[in-house]
């Protein structure tokens, strides 16, 4: 009888953890696998934060991810974004400039966001060949051959001021600063005259600046 009655309480032992074995298996199986990030991903993700402007936890766990798994990737992103926040408004360069610096595939997203331009004859050419004056804002701290009709001519002292495409004060204008020439031989208005140099700004309003007269061409 004793016997018996042991034998029953093994058997009920078994099955009780027979059953709970079962149940955590099942329990296992009907979790939902959960799907793989993968680089493309991750950096589309990053990128579209950069769009938005967003600096948070997010783009940074993005950044540390493809630090992480994805070293091509991650350069990519480096490269546009540093490149994007760092590009003021109205001061584009050329996608080929950017091409030099950072990688292509970040060049074209800059290209993609319009925050550069593909060459000085898409954004505009003058009839001299050279940058058109009224895209040089574009440009600004390239050196650039700039062209562009002679508006006025003025000077101060022995400096000598070209406006092109609009007259002082007009900020619009462009101007050809020689410094201390003394004076230049007077041009017709409309006479078509080119500079090279570095496009830089004074008060909003674009320029080259030269100390030499012989280096502006001009176009008759």
């Amino acid at each position: 009888m004793a016997k018996f009655r042991l034998l029953s309480l093994v058997g009920v032992f078994v099955v009780i953890v027979l059953t709970a074995g079962g149940c955590s298996r099942v329990g296992y199986a009907s979790e939902a696998p959960q799907p793989e990030q993968t680089c493309d991903q991750t950096l589309n993700s990053a990128i579209q934060q950069g769009r938005s402007g967003s600096t948070g936890s997010h783009l940074d766990s993005d950044l540390q991810y493809l630090a992480d798994y994805c070293p091509d990737a991650y350069e990519v992103a480096v490269d546009y974004l540093s490149s994007r926040g760092g590009i003021p408004s109205g001061r584009l360069e050329t996608c080929a400039t950017w091409g030099t610096r950072i990688r292509p595939e970040a060049v074209d997203l800059l290209r993609a966001d319009g925050k550069c331009v593909e060459s000085t004859t898409k954004r505009g050419e003058s009839r001299a060949g050279g940058l058109s004056w009224d895209v040089a804002a574009g440009f600004l701290g390239a050196e650039q051959r700039v062209c562009g009709p002679l508006v006025s001519t003025r000077t101060d002292n022995d400096d000598v001021f070209l406006n092109l495409g609009r007259d002082y004060p007009d900020p619009a204008r462009f101007t050809i600063v020689l410094w201390d020439v003394g004076g230049v031989e007077p041009l017709p208005t409309g006479t078509e005259v080119c500079a090279t140099g570095t496009i830089s700004s004074y008060n909003g309003v674009m320029q080259i600046e030269l100390w030499d007269v012989g280096a502006v061409e001009v176009w008759k």
